[in-house]
């Protein structure tokens, strides 16, 4: 009697990623969580970021120790990153010209800052699957960008509206990728080998604006993000997938008031202990 042949199974690993939202002076929390995910003993397979998320994961995603990006970002002063003087800032918008002005800062000392670490990367060289966030102004669609200059594309995801220059590169302008896209994981959805989808959320408490220009711009990203999050969710359910969202609640952090950083740090390291079950899938 003939044997009975055995069904071919394909059996496929499931991975995890790990996506960091936009936050304005999130670097702080998102440096702390990473520090945290190392010491409960999650890894991800593939990362995304926005904005500082963009900054944050690409270094973790370039192969840095936690404790080595926390100490750079603790580290961090005013004076590292920002251009000039008040007087120069007022003069800047008639030295560019009107037409040509966009914003406070240039970005070269924050490409100066990270020359050591990433010069010259791109990002698909990185050890860890790298994706950040952009607004493509000259497309004007949302992009996940796989390739490139790494550090021409975190400064384009860090292009805060007014605070930075807009930056031209090959041609294409871009702005913040938290304008668009504060927690950029459509990729990992549709992705078949990621399962779990690692999201930290960070909430800055950020003070209501008494301009109402600003108020009208903070609220119109908000209503983005919260809109694309259901969108999220739905479709993850449709293609089986986890998203873990793992938030960190940080006071108010902004260029003249950095002097909470290293509590936000510790609040984001906390958070991955605190969400330990469910990051690593126990729970």
């Amino acid at each position: 009697m003939a044997s009975k042949k055995s069904p071919n199974l394909i059996f496929r690993k499931s991975y995890d990623a790990l996506a960091l939202n936009s936050a304005f002076f999130g670097f702080y929390a998102h440096s702390g969580f990473s520090l945290g995910l190392k010491e409960i003993g999650f890894q991800p397979a593939a990362i995304a970021g926005s904005s500082s998320g963009a900054l944050i994961g690409s270094l973790i995603a370039a192969g840095l120790p936690p404790e080595e990006i926390t100490r750079f970002i603790l580290t961090l002063k005013k004076s590292d990153f920002w251009d000039g003087n008040l007087f120069s800032q007022i003069l800047k918008p008639f030295r560019k010209g009107l037409k040509n002005y966009s914003g406070l800062l240039s970005g070269k000392k924050i490409r100066a800052l990270l020359e050591p670490y990433i010069g010259g990367k791109d990002i698909s060289d990185m050890p860890t699957r790298m994706g950040i966030a952009v607004s493509n102004l000259t497309k004007g669609i949302r992009e996940l960008k796989t390739e490139g200059n790494i550090i021409d594309m975190i400064l384009a995801s860090m292009t805060f509206p007014i605070l930075f220059e807009i930056p031209n590169f090959q041609g294409e302008e871009f702005l913040d990728g938290g304008v668009a896209d504060a927690e950029p994981i459509k990729e990992f959805i549709l992705d078949p080998s990621i399962k779990r989808i690692v999201v930290h959320d960070i909430e800055n408490r950020k003070p209501v604006s008494d301009k109402i220009l600003l108020r009208a711009f903070d609220s119109c990203v908000s209503v983005i993000s919260s809109e694309t999050k259901d969108l999220k969710e739905l479709l993850a359910k449709k293609y089986g997938k986890k998203i873990i969202r793992v938030v960190t609640n940080t006071p108010y952090l902004h260029p003249n008031k950095m002097e909470n950083g290293r509590l936000a740090l510790e609040l984001g390291r906390r958070s991955a202990h605190f969400m330990k079950d469910q990051i690593l899938g126990k729970s």
